[in-house]
């Protein structure tokens, strides 16, 4: 039986960075499922089981924030990654204390994003880096 493709949701409000980091998900043989906004990573979290999560902190609306909140809710087990500009912000606290696996800071180097999720991926259920 074939192995299962990881699946990734990336949320972030920039174009290019998010086409750019799919494109190097799907290049690795990760699938990648692209969101620009929070209600457009909501329908996605409603029709697909995501293996790791990376989500912006500032996004147009809603914040990064209350994706963390509805994937803690929805699917506790997916692995999430913090993408953000900010080092030090009230997003940020908020962020690492809904217990997120891991923080990037931008501007990303997508080949270190790229280990990151596989190896929060490959980590047993619990376990934190």
């Amino acid at each position: 039986m074939p192995e299962r493709t990881m699946r990734v949701l990336l949320v972030e409000d920039n174009p290019g960075l998010l086409d750019t980091l799919a494109d190097i998900m799907w290049t690795a043989d990760i699938h990648a499922d692209k969101a620009l906004d929070a209600p457009a990573a909501f329908g996605l979290l409603a029709m697909h089981r995501y293996d790791v999560a990376v989500v912006d902190m500032v996004l147009p609306g809603l914040s990064g924030v209350e994706v963390i909140v509805r994937l803690k809710a929805s699917a506790p087990g997916t692995r999430i990654v913090v993408c953000t500009a900010f080092y030090n912000s009230d997003l940020l606290a908020e962020a690492q204390a809904l217990g997120i696996d891991a923080t990037i800071h931008k501007p990303t180097d997508p080949i270190e994003l790229l280990a990151l999720v596989k190896k929060l991926a490959a980590l047993p259920p619990g376990e934190k880096l």
